[in-house]
């Protein structure tokens, strides 16, 4: 009876911290879209300066967000241990660090903007609307900082509710911003991409206000960190934080770096090579939103449960988001594989793009099973504080997929085809090595 209801306890803990982290997932994909489907109908040149941006924004971004997952771990394995007072410490000495570092951060992209998309090689007219969007946006990275050490306590400690809702009103407010701005409504001038970026960086501000508020009044948090410990930074605490979270950064930054490269190898191809590929990645992003958020409750989970010594309960919790996770992909690749087309008309109308991409999404169907392995078990092994092993098997898959797929695209002339079989080979190696590796972790004494 109490091995029942302990079980139980997992499933609905689980589910209440995953379900609000996949519906902020969803509702950020959804603000993505209406960001460019608005600017799209303003003008088809917007989007292409919209991308560039994208791909160094993300980068740099990466390093913010990294820092607070090393903090979210940390506290997760503190709460797990009852200590709450060093939970807190990592909270606070997050707090510091990652305000100080968003100044430069924001300078780099509002000051470099112009060499940055030049960088990306982008042409001269889209070079212009690229740096007007970005300089707007890097305001959005001047309170970032703020946000993520937010995110960072509230996940840790399993609370992921108002992180949701920040997300929902950042959505709502980026829509509305964007309407009144880029086209001029309401009295206010039109100020077309600017306008897309100014909206943006509003948005995210709310989002950001929100979880203040929601911060000082709720009562449920176990510690709540004060303006004497933030001021009272801590190098040899906030070192922990780094060396957890910084290869959590480094990893998605190799990842971006790979898709970047991926890109630009199919436009050598051709046009419509890089656009199937880019409206596949957008269609598996939907599942791949789904269980992301049951692996950030994973890693979460985990790591509360080994910092309370409890290496089974760590393996249960794993084992459980992964049953949950394939069921998801049982029903993602049954929807490819009955109604490819009628999936893909939902994202575009182009008939060319759509029958070239229904015959990959046979290749998909099965990709999104690797995939969720490897998302699962590896947000396990960042929650017992092993992110450098996520980045060695994300630096090898991603030399892997660039090799394999200039060989395949260039040599053997196997088009987007040898692009989707060399990502599926790379998730299933992947995924078998992260296997063997927390089976490793749990078998340890």
């Amino acid at each position: 009876m109490s091995k029942r209801f302990n079980q139980e306890n997992l499933h609905y803990k689980l589910f209440a911290i995953a379900s609000p982290i996949i519906v902020q997932n969803l509702v950020h994909y959804f603000q993505i879209q209406v960001d460019m489907a608005m600017l799209g109908r303003f003008n088809a040149q917007y989007l292409s300066a919209v991308g560039n941006v994208l791909y160094p924004y993300n980068i740099i971004i990466s390093f913010l967000t990294a820092l607070s997952a090393g903090a979210t771990v940390m506290i997760s394995h503190s709460v797990g241990a009852r200590s709450l007072m060093g939970a807190r410490r990592y909270a606070e000495v997050s707090f510091f660090f990652n305000i100080l570092v968003s100044l430069p951060f924001f300078l780099i992209l509002f000051l470099l903007a112009n060499t940055l998309m030049t960088w990306m090689g982008t042409s001269e007219e889209i070079n212009v609307y690229a740096t007007q969007y970005m300089k707007y946006l890097s305001f959005s990275a001047l309170f970032l900082g703020i946000e993520l050490s937010f995110i960072a306590i509230l996940q840790g400690v399993g609370k992921t509710r108002a992180i949701m809702v920040a997300a929902i009103i950042a959505t709502i407010g980026n829509v509305f911003f964007d309407w009144v701005l880029i086209y001029g409504h309401l009295g206010f001038p039109v100020m077309g991409i600017k306008g897309a970026a100014v909206a943006t960086s509003i948005a995210n501000f709310m989002g950001m206000v929100y979880l203040i508020i929601a911060y000082i009044f709720t009562k449920r948090l176990p510690f709540k960190p004060t303006l004497a410990g933030i001021f009272n930074p801590s190098w040899r605490i906030q070192k922990r934080n780094v060396i957890v979270g910084l290869p959590y950064g480094l990893e998605a930054i190799f990842w971006t770096f790979g898709q970047i490269i991926i890109i630009r190898m199919l436009n050598e191809v051709s046009e419509l090579s890089a656009g199937v590929y880019v409206l596949i990645t957008r269609i598996q992003a939907i599942t791949f939103f789904f269980y992301l958020g049951i692996a950030r409750a994973t890693m979460i989970m985990v790591g509360q449960e080994m910092g309370a010594g409890n290496r089974q309960g760590a393996f249960r919790v794993t084992f459980i988001s992964l049953k949950y996770a394939l069921g998801l992909c049982l029903i993602a690749s049954t929807v490819f594989l009955i109604y490819p087309k009628e999936l893909l008309s939902v994202f575009t109308s182009e008939q060319g793009m759509i029958n070239e991409s229904a015959r990959l999404l046979n290749i998909v169907s099965i990709t999104v099973f690797p995939v969720a392995v490897n998302v699962i078990i590896g947000n396990a092994i960042r929650g017992m504080k092993d992110t450098k092993w996520m980045f060695y098997t994300q630096s090898f898959g991603t030399l892997f997929t660039i090799t394999v797929s200039a060989t395949l695209l260039f040599v053997f002339k196997m088009d987007l085809k040898g692009v989707f079989i060399t990502v599926l080979f790379d998730e299933f190696i992947r995924g078998f090595l992260n296997y063997k590796r927390f089976m490793w972790y749990v078998k340890a004494k």
